[in-house]
C-alpha cells in the first residue's frame, strides 16, 4: 500500500510539470503576433499571378455569356436601338477578346475559342438590332448586312487558302533556303535585327505581292529563321 500510494504522489506531482512543458512545445492556443499573421495574409506573386489570371479569364469569359444573353432575349432595349450604346459594347466585346487572345499564354484558353465567343455575340447582339421580327424592311435589311458579311468574309477564306497552299509548295522545295541563309548569315544568331529585317523584306515584297501573300511569306521566314524561340 505505502508503495502504491508513493506512485500516486509522484505521478500528481509530475503531471502539471508535464502539462507545462506541453503547452510550451506545442502553444495550440497561444495567439499569433501580428506580424506572423500579416505574413499567412499576404498572398506570394505566384498566387496574386495565378488569381489574376483566373479574373481575367472568368471575366472576359462572364462578360461575353451575359452580353450573348441580353441579345438572346433582346433585352433592355435602349441598348439594341442606340447607336452610341451599341457602337461602345461592340468596341468592348472586341477588345476584351483582343485582351484574351494577347494573353493566351497566361490565361490558357484557345484565341481560336475566344474568337468565336467574339464573332458569335457580336453577330448575335447586331442581328436582335435590326429586330428582324418587327417587319419585313428589318428582315431584308439583317438579311443583306449577313450577305455582305458572308461575301467579305468568304473573299478573305478563298484568297488565303490558295495563297497559304502556294507558299507551302514552295517552302516544300525549299524555295526560301536562299533568303534564310540570307538572314541566319546577316543576323549572326542574333534576334535584335531580325524584325526589322523581315519589316523591310515584309514592306518590298507587299509591293509586289498582295500585302496578306506577304506576311504568311514573313511568317514562314521566321518560322525557319526562329522556329525553336516561342517568344517570337
Amino acid at each position: 500500500m505505502d508503495q502504491t500510494q508513493e506512485v500516486l504522489a509522484a505521478e500528481a506531482v509530475r503531471t502539471p510539470t508535464q502539462q507545462v512543458a506541453n503547452a510550451q512545445l506545442h502553444p495550440v492556443g497561444r495567439l499569433a503576433s501580428p506580424g506572423s499573421q500579416g505574413a499567412k495574409c499576404m498572398p506570394t506573386p505566384a498566387q496574386a499571378a495565378f488569381a489574376t489570371r483566373r479574373a481575367l479569364k472568368v471575366g472576359g469569359v462572364v462578360f461575353f455569356v451575359v452580353v450573348f444573353a441580353l441579345a438572346l432575349i433582346g433585352a433592355p432595349r435602349p441598348i439594341f436601338d442606340e447607336k452610341e450604346t451599341k457602337a461602345n459594347l461592340m468596341s468592348a466585346l472586341f477588345l476584351v477578346g483582343l485582351v484574351l487572345v494577347v494573353l493566351e499564354d497566361h490565361v490558357g484558353v484557345n484565341k481560336s475559342a475566344i474568337m468565336l465567343m467574339v464573332s458569335a455575340t457580336m453577330w448575335t447582339f447586331l442581328a436582335v438590332g435590326f429586330h428582324p421580327h418587327e417587319s419585313h424592311e428589318n428582315h431584308e435589311a439583317l438579311k443583306e448586312k449577313f450577305d455582305d458579311g458572308l461575301k467579305e468574309v468568304g473573299a478573305i477564306i478563298l484568297f488565303l487558302l490558295p495563297a497559304m497552299g502556294v507558299v507551302e509548295s514552295i517552302d516544300h522545295f525549299e524555295g526560301f533556303a536562299v533568303v534564310t541563309r540570307f538572314i541566319l548569315k546577316v543576323t549572326g544568331g542574333r534576334t535584335e535585327p531580325l524584325m526589322p529585317i523581315l519589316c523591310l523584306i515584309t514592306f518590298f515584297l507587299s509591293a509586289i505581292i498582295d500585302n496578306l501573300t506577304a506576311t504568311i511569306v514573313s511568317l514562314k521566314l521566321l518560322r525557319h529563321v526562329a522556329g525553336g524561340d516561342r517568344h517570337l
